[in-house]
């Protein structure tokens, strides 16, 4: 299996009016693409950088352009998207896990493959090196940029930042001076809700997200195994956007099920729902975080009784 280390850039829109919102709301479209390709030793294999010339955010968002550098004039020359993405899937096979800095990058991929019609899953496996560093080297600060990496490390910073390529570079550096098989064997409990996603899907034109826990296309969730339908716990709610689920299959067992809400328009929302295998600790997360919504439920009827009853004692006195 070889290891990508892969980091991005995206263009944004000039502004809030010219953001594209169908069929996804798009952040940013990815501009250029750098990775490293190393083995299961980290031992150097290849490198690939791809410059990327965006369909809808053709104009360099003058932000974007002042950190990276890159220009109009440079956009017109990179490839379109899916002869990008090609490139990159090709050069990645046949047995791959990418390790990117951060989750955005990730993020940022499926949004622009959903955008071009291919599979946002694609790479969702990955490795978020911050975890690890954090981890290993800093455990004080909750993020760290790649740059306060790079320097505490004593890379030497020879090399634009903002660069697709060279920040995946710096990353491999990185990767290079932290104990990557003691990282990795540890990973999955480093970070319990980055687990891998079994299967997605994605609900479009949902007007009213205070109902999406009772609608049932939503909440009758298929067994990835078996296609039986799951049978559902108590709906977590992570607030008003983010629901969580630990849901059963009575032959395969339990599965954790994210649903997360994303704008999509004024008065629509894109609705993503999300299949990954439970385990303990996953369970005792829901469990506890169950608890404290029953609690604040309890609490908040509390307040609700004690309210009408000093408004009674009010009008009762007057």
């Amino acid at each position: 299996m070889y290891y990508i280390i892969l980091d991005m850039e995206w263009n944004q829109a000039l502004d809030r009016a010219h953001t594209v919102e169908k069929p996804v709301l798009l952040r940013g479209e990815i501009i250029q693409i750098g990775a490293v390709k190393c083995d299961e030793d980290f031992n150097l294999v290849d490198r690939l950088k791809i410059n990327v010339a965006p369909k809808y955010y053709k104009k360099m968002n003058r932000h974007v352009e002042k950190i990276t550098g890159i220009t109009n004039a440079m956009l017109a020359k990179g490839e379109k998207f899916p002869e990008a993405f090609a490139k990159l899937r090709e050069w990645c096979t046949p047995e791959f896990r990418f390790i990117t800095w951060g989750f955005d990058d990730i993020a940022m991929l499926a949004d622009n493959l959903e955008l071009h019609g291919f599979d946002p899953q694609y790479g969702s496996d990955y490795v978020n090196l911050q975890l690890i560093y954090k981890n290993q080297v800093d455990s004080e600060h909750v993020q760290c940029s790649l740059s306060d990496a790079v320097e505490k490390l004593g890379i030497p910073m020879d090399a634009q930042a903002h660069d697709a390529m060279n920040d995946a570079w710096f990353t491999y550096e990185v990767c290079r001076r932290l104990d990557m098989k003691k990282g990795l064997a540890e990973y999955a409990n480093m970070s319990p809700g980055q687990r891998p996603v079994i299967a997605r899907e994605t609900f479009r034109d949902i007007s009213d997200i205070r109902r999406v826990t009772s609608d049932g296309k939503i909440t009758s969730v298929p067994c990835p195994e078996c296609g039986r339908t799951l049978s559902n716990g108590e709906w977590l709610s992570l607030g008003a956007v983010r629901k969580n689920n630990i849901c059963t299959c009575p032959e395969h067992g339990e599965y954790l099920v994210k649903v997360v809400c994303k704008r999509a328009a004024a008065d629509r929302w894109t609705v993503v729902r999300s299949v990954y295998r439970s385990d303990d600790e996953a369970k005792e997360n829901y469990i506890k975080k169950i608890e404290k919504q029953h609690a604040a439920i309890e609490r908040r009827k509390a307040a609700e009784k004690s309210a009408k009853e000093n408004a009674h004692d009010n009008n009762g006195t007057v």
